[in-house]
């Protein structure tokens, strides 16, 4: 009885689905990065990001068909890079004359 018990719980675990709070963002629950038109990876939008200027990245999200990246220039201000996810063009860039944050 106890095997089959075991045994059940276990199955159970396998089928159950994953759950939503694992998700990278709010893109992922739509179909993922391939049906949302992502063609960029991450690495690519770090890539641009640094060639913009950011020496350190903070956090990156993807969200509505963009990379969001925040990040560090080399002289410690803190910057903000919007990438599109699917031609990589730069749909916003602002740096902070602050560097609380860096």
């Amino acid at each position: 009885m106890k095997t089959l018990m075991i045994a059940s719980l276990a199955l159970l675990a396998v089928a159950a689905p994953a759950p939503l709070a694992l998700a990278d963002d709010d893109d992922s629950l739509r179909g993922g990065s391939a049906e949302r038109g992502y063609t960029l990876s991450r690495d690519d939008a770090a890539q641009i990001a640094r060639a913009e200027g950011m020496s350190r990245i903070k956090e990156t999200e993807r969200d509505d068909g963009k990379w969001e990246m925040e990040g560090c220039t080399r002289d410690g201000r803190e910057i903000e890079i919007d990438i599109d996810g699917r031609s990589g063009a730069i749909l916003e860039l602002e740096i902070d004359e602050d560097d609380d944050d860096c």
